[in-house]
């Protein structure tokens, strides 16, 4: 299954779109912008096919043009905020980020392409998607990134904390609704709202599909994708939603519950048991590097690391070649040894090149943004590093809440602080 970033991707103008009225008619205003009828026809239709693709139930017309208006208006300000910063993803760029969307899947872009097909994507369409969805990551990142920090103090509080000890072993897959408020809300609109919500929690209770009424009356971020928030390790999860589901039950749902984008009817669709332990994979391995300087040109350095390799090869010794010869200050003094590592804290062409060889074999010459390596793995071992795993999960986690918070607040205050205007009223 493809991961998320491949699956949800933000949606875009796609396809032309045979209506009866003018294609270019302007549906909303959004400051000095306009979303058109046009922009709102392509995204109704790409969405119907999806939830299709997923047989799932679609909304009334109505509807569904509706909620896919509020979410074009709420893109649409973010890209103008990209634009007047300067955030911009090139086709150099994109094309990486596709390839490693691809590598992390197994797939050969070929093959992903044929799964989007599947989806009801063509290839522009998702790279357009994809453009724009690591735009707006940057403009959020921008906007809130800074304030967000989590303290080693805090990592250590949740370690001990009731909850973690408790549920450190779960995954919960959630689903939400979010009824929305403004940023200060009067009692009247709270009293709005809280009826709205008691009325959807009935619907459901009465057994209404939560997924479908997710897509026509949430305002959340994934309210097009039936509320689905996928699987969630708890320390994710907002302290009120973590303080309920440790007690819900598969296919329970609670609330309104007051969040900070307003109110919120949360589902526990299942849980999951989280793989407790981890194990690395931590190799010894020395180097000798070698950089092109003003004096020599690239080709004079890669003939040196060449001489060297052969060198090598014929017998010479690593250790006293690399004290002699390696421009990595640090290893050289200790014959190139860098010590024990794991892949993820090198370079990717060193890590690549480090995992393929066999032991106490010398690599041919590798090429990095430091240089030219010739690299040897002198020894290999398997550790379980579950309690460093552990602290990076939570402060991951908690940073992602975190972030995801200050998001929510940041697109509310964006959206009240601009000028919109939804000139087609039976999509107000």
């Amino acid at each position: 299954m493809l991961k998320r970033m491949v699956i949800l991707c933000m949606l875009a103008p796609i396809l032309a779109y045979a209506a009866v009225e003018p294609l270019d008619k302007v549906v909303a205003v959004v400051n000095d912008d306009v979303i058109t009828s046009k922009e709102l026809n392509a995204e109704v239709s790409l969405l119907t096919q999806q939830l299709t693709a997923k047989k799932m139930q679609i909304p009334t017309d109505s509807v569904l043009r509706k909620q896919v208006l509020q979410h074009l208006i709420d893109v649409n300000l973010q890209m103008q905020l990209a634009k007047s910063n300067g955030i911009t993803v090139d086709d150099a760029e994109l094309n990486e980020i596709v390839s490693k969307i691809a590598n992390d899947n197994k797939l050969s872009l070929a093959e992903l392409r044929e799964a989007l097909s599947k989806q009801g994507l063509n290839w522009e369409t998702y790279r357009n998607n994809l453009r724009k969805e690591v735009v707006i990551s940057r403009v959020q990142q921008k906007a809130v990134g800074k304030d967000v920090m989590i303290s080693a103090k805090q990592i250590e509080e949740y370690l001990h904390s009731p909850t973690y000890k408790d549920q450190s072993k779960q995954t919960f897959h959630l689903q939400n609704i979010v009824i929305p408020l403004p940023e200060a809300p009067t009692p009247e609109q709270i009293n709005k709202a809280r009826a709205k919500a008691q009325a959807l929690l009935l619907k459901i209770k009465q057994g209404s599909d939560f997924s479908n009424i997710a897509i026509a009356e949430s305002s959340g971020e994934y309210a097009l994708e039936g509320g689905d928030l996928g699987e969630r390790h708890i320390a994710e999860l907002p302290e009120i939603f973590a303080k309920h589901v440790v007690n819900m039950k598969a296919g329970e749902v609670v609330g309104p519950l007051r969040t900070g984008n307003g109110l919120q009817l949360l589902k526990l669709v299942a849980t999951h048991n989280a793989d407790e332990h981890h194990q690395v994979l931590k190799t010894h391995v020395r180097h000798i590097l070698l950089k092109q300087d003003a004096n020599m040109t690239a080709l004079e350095a890669r003939r040196q690391v060449n001489n060297l390799y052969q060198q090598l090869k014929s017998g010479k010794d690593f250790a006293l070649m690399a004290k002699q010869y390696s421009l990595d200050a640090a290893s050289a003094v200790k014959g190139g040894d860098l010590g024990w590592v794991t892949a993820d804290e090198l370079v990717p062409a060193f890590a690549e090149a480090m995992n393929a060889l066999p032991l106490r074999v010398v690599s041919k010459p590798v090429k990095s943004p430091f240089g030219w390596h010739l690299i040897e793995v002198l020894e290999r071992k398997t550790e379980d590093d579950s309690l460093a795993f552990q602290r990076q999960q939570v402060q991951q986690f908690l940073h992602q809440r975190k972030f995801a918070e200050a998001v929510q607040n940041w697109v509310q205050h964006v959206r009240a602080e601009s000028y919109v205007d939804i000139v087609d009223k039976q999509l107000a």
